[in-house]
């Protein structure tokens, strides 16, 4: 019986990588030089839209489009590349006008899309308590209202609009986006790609971030529903045009970066990150990992670095994280913990 699982198990895997041998590459469908790329988020200069954007230029794309929300932040950012024709749009993101404005410059601009990257969001780096600036571990919103127990209405209005500000961002600042969008790459794109940044905090839940791990799942959650809706409609007829394109996605669950996102987009404090950035992951990593899985057409959701996929599927698997009872399934906790300094 072994030596029959060993032998399904080696078939099995002979399968997996005969299926990935024979996968062509996206390339072979959408040329570097013609790939009409837009890039949600790169007005910050260490930020995972700006390295997009210098990755692109390498690979030698002549149609790049960046949208941010300052635009004197994205014309320093592309006045790296004083070469290379950048597209600047700026647009806030959770505003319906914006979006339709932006899908008009798209289509003014490159006449279609091939690549999305949703890069934009916001961060909450305090707890829940902390943010009603009542956290008895110290951990609090400053505020005048001194050393209290109980939460006031006050505070009780900060997490209320915290929560709103990180919804807006991260679920509905994406679904106005996909909804604009999708239609226009379903109907010019012969292989269209959405690329999500989300967050390895959208799949475990973390001390000192909860509404963030809240909104990232929220988004996560979206992302891939939309993923099999998008499946449901390829092929559909188009009046005038070829049927809809199959729209494929790739969810990019990091950790930590060691960028100025964390203490620049923060909705809930104007201090820098509490957790342990000793290992962080460098932006050109997770940028060159996640082109690379675009290119090869890996689609899902590619979590880095990839140790963390084991706590991912110990949580899916509701490994408990604090469990007294039981000191070998409290690990997770501690590990938590110990990252984020809480």
């Amino acid at each position: 019986m072994p030596r029959l699982a060993w032998t399904l198990a080696a078939l099995v895997l002979l399968r997996v990588a005969w299926t990935y041998a024979r996968r062509k590459k996206r390339t072979q469908y959408v040329d570097a030089g013609a790939e009409r790329v837009l890039i949600l988020g790169a007005s910050t200069p260490d930020g995972l839209g700006a390295e997009f954007l210098r990755q692109y230029v390498e690979r030698g794309a002549k149609h790049i489009m960046i949208v941010g929300r300052r635009q004197h932040a994205l014309e320093d950012v592309r006045k790296r590349y004083p070469d290379v024709q950048v597209h600047v749009h700026a647009a806030e993101l959770t505003c319906t006008k914006s979006v339709l404005a932006l899908r008009d410059a798209v289509v003014r601009s490159m006449g279609g899309l091939d690549t999305l990257h949703i890069v934009f969001g916001a961060t909450s780096i305090l707890p829940i308590l902390g943010v009603a600036g009542v956290d008895p571990c110290g951990v609090n919103a400053q505020t005048d209202e001194g050393v209290l127990t109980h939460a006031t209405q006050d505070g009780l209005d900060r997490i209320g609009e915290t929560v709103q500000r990180s919804c807006d961002a991260n679920v509905k600042g994406t679904a106005l986006v996909l909804g604009a969008l999708i239609p226009l790459m379903q109907t010019t794109s012969k292989r269209p790609a959405v690329v999500t940044m989300g967050s390895v905090a959208g799949l475990i839940p973390a001390p000192t971030r909860a509404v963030y791990c809240a909104s990232k799942s929220a988004q996560h959650l979206l992302v891939r529903s939309v993923d099999l809706e998008c499946e449901s409609q390829a092929g559909m007829p188009v009046p005038g045009t070829q049927p809809r394109a199959r729209v494929h996605f790739l969810l990019v669950a990091p950790g930590p970066i060691k960028n100025s996102f964390v203490a620049t987009y923060s909705v809930d404090a104007s201090t820098g990150p509490r957790d342990n950035r000793d290992k962080a992951l460098h932006v050109r990593d997770v940028v060159r990992a996640t082109l690379r899985r675009v290119d090869a057409e890996q689609w899902g959701v590619l979590v880095m670095p990839s140790y963390i996929r084991l706590a991912w599927i110990l949580t899916c698997l509701d490994a408990t994280y604090v469990c007294p009872t039981n000191p070998r399934r409290a690990w997770l906790g501690r590990a938590a913990h110990r990252l984020y300094r809480y």
